[in-house]
């Protein structure tokens, strides 16, 4: 009941390279602009400065978590979890 994206605000040829180079198995969208944090609501105060954030999605597109900073894996997984028992019930 997930889907891992990668967003960035690189080009789509350092995208690709990132993907090879790391042997990513998810996408990576290209966000130059930023329109997806401002759609999402999880744009920064500060537009242009390019800070790391994480954010789980649920399917109906509301946010279900975000955090700066470094990934909090324990705290993704918790979350994903959650997700997925819920998703169990409808």
């Amino acid at each position: 009941n997930a889907q891992v994206v990668g967003v960035s605000r690189d080009d789509v040829v350092t995208l690709k390279y990132w993907v090879k180079k790391l042997k990513l198995t998810f996408p990576l969208l290209s966000n130059i602009s930023g329109y997806l944090g401002d759609y999402y609501g999880v744009t920064g105060n500060e537009k242009f400065v390019f800070n790391r954030r994480t954010v789980i999605i649920d399917k109906k597109a509301v946010i279900r978590y975000a955090k700066d900073g470094s990934p909090n894996y324990e705290e993704i997984i918790a979350t994903l979890k959650k997700l997925n028992q819920e998703g169990g019930k409808s």
